[in-house]
């Protein structure tokens, strides 16, 4: 990843809660694509699809869990800093 002179609290303060979810929603997407593809490949393969599948779908959970964290809890924002 390139460096882009932002720390990580920097870069989520750049991002909106639209922006958050659109992720979440994409790592999803991503998810299944893999899940769909995974019926073509021999078993060796389909194992290591469905483990980068669930290291994807484990992501979008985890942004989503923060936003609603941070929906709920506004002023956690600023505890971080």
């Amino acid at each position: 990843m390139a460096d882009v002179g932002l720390r990580p609290q920097q870069f989520r303060e750049q991002l909106s809660a639209d922006d958050w979810r659109r992720i979440g929603d994409a790592l999803r997407y991503l998810g299944q694509d893999l899940h769909h593809r995974s019926f073509s490949v021999t078993a060796e393969r389909r194992e290591l699809l469905w483990e980068e599948m669930d290291q994807r779908l484990a992501l979008a959970d985890r942004l989503s869990s923060a936003q609603a964290d941070h929906a709920i809890s506004p002023e956690a924002r600023f505890s971080e800093r």
